[in-house]
């Protein structure tokens, strides 16, 4: 049995070795090679079959919170706008000057300079003082919250 199962393996590496040779060789002279070809079918996008499902929205609240009312029942009200001229008057912001920052050595924070009618004070980001909150320090410029409106103020060149 031994013997046979050999030969049985010699005859297939053969074949694999014999296949992988005349594949390498080069000698396909003899064989006529045609390629093939096959027709393509043109795929069609307008071949959607149109929906025929329908949704139906009678079921109740899985939740219960909301009653099931009728439609047909509620009446709409219009209710009339009445216009209100609103004026606005545009803020100065004249009375605050941003003259520079300092850097605190221990805490690595700026330290803005600014001015108030004339009141020089220093803040730190997140500070307020007079009503005045800076809520970011941008060394050119920096910006500040007052009375709820916020604005960026650049820095007063000293050239003036």
């Amino acid at each position: 049995m031994t013997y046979l199962l050999g030969l049985v393996v010699l005859v297939v590496w053969g074949m694999i070795i014999y296949r992988i040779f005349s594949a390498v060789g080069g000698n396909d002279d003899n064989v006529p090679v045609t390629p093939v070809k096959l027709a393509k079918e043109a795929y069609n996008d307008f071949s959607i079959p149109k929906d025929t499902t329908h949704l139906l929205l009678n079921y109740r609240d899985p939740f219960g919170i909301v009653k099931q009312r009728d439609t047909d029942k509620i009446i709409i009200r219009k209710v009339s706008e009445r216009k209100v001229p609103v004026q606005i008057k545009p803020m100065d912001w004249g009375f605050i000057k941003y003259s520079g920052y300092m850097l605190n050595p221990s805490t690595k924070k700026l330290i803005a300079l600014i001015s108030i009618n004339g009141q020089n004070i220093t803040l730190a980001e997140g500070q307020t003082k007079n009503d005045v909150k800076l809520i970011k320090n941008l060394r050119d410029s920096i910006k500040i919250s007052f009375e709820g409106k916020t604005k960026f103020i650049a820095i007063k060149s000293s050239a003036l």
